[in-house]
């Protein structure tokens, strides 16, 4: 059986490595540690460092903002009634739709929605504050809010005929 791609390209590497890195270091080090180093480096490492990199990235246009995070957070709240759903936008709370509950969600805690995942909140058992896994219910609103309100029509708008 032949070796994994990475051993194969490695050892089709490993005589130009030899040759052009370790040209001046003898053959006592070991081959890992420079070529770790190279590889992490970059052209970085070799014009200068990290703060001429820096400055080459595509540059923003005079005058624009640049990106922000998204003031709407999504919550999933477990009351004594059962789960409910709602977002924050700064003052502004949307109104609570009622879902199922987690099983693992306890009375009085919340999860939101951060990212990819969810943050369990708990003011009674701060032991409790974790990452879990999203419920759907609070992944679909958020997906909802954030897609456009045509994103499901056809692209001629439902018209047939082409006039």
């Amino acid at each position: 059986m032949p070796p994994p791609t990475s051993q194969r390209t490695l050892a089709g590497l490993l005589p130009v490595l030899l040759s052009g890195v370790l040209g001046g270091v003898p053959f006592g080090v070991p081959f890992v540690v420079p070529f770790v180093v190279t590889a992490c480096q970059g052209d970085a490492g070799r014009e200068g460092g990290v703060a001429e990199a820096s400055d080459g990235g595509a540059a923003l246009p005079e005058g624009t903002p640049a990106p922000r995070r998204p003031t709407r957070h999504y919550h999933l709240r477990r009351t004594d009634d059962g789960c409910e759903i709602f977002w924050i936008d700064g003052d502004l709370v949307s109104a609570s739709q009622a879902v199922v509950c987690p099983a693992d969600l306890e009375v009085g805690e919340r999860l939101r929605l951060t990212g990819k995942t969810c943050l369990r909140e708990s003011a009674q058992t701060p032991a409790r504050a974790v990452p879990v896994v999203c419920p759907l219910p609070l992944m679909n609103m958020e997906k909802a809010d954030r897609a456009p309100p045509d994103a499901g029509a056809p692209p001629d708008a439902g018209k047939r005929g082409g006039g």
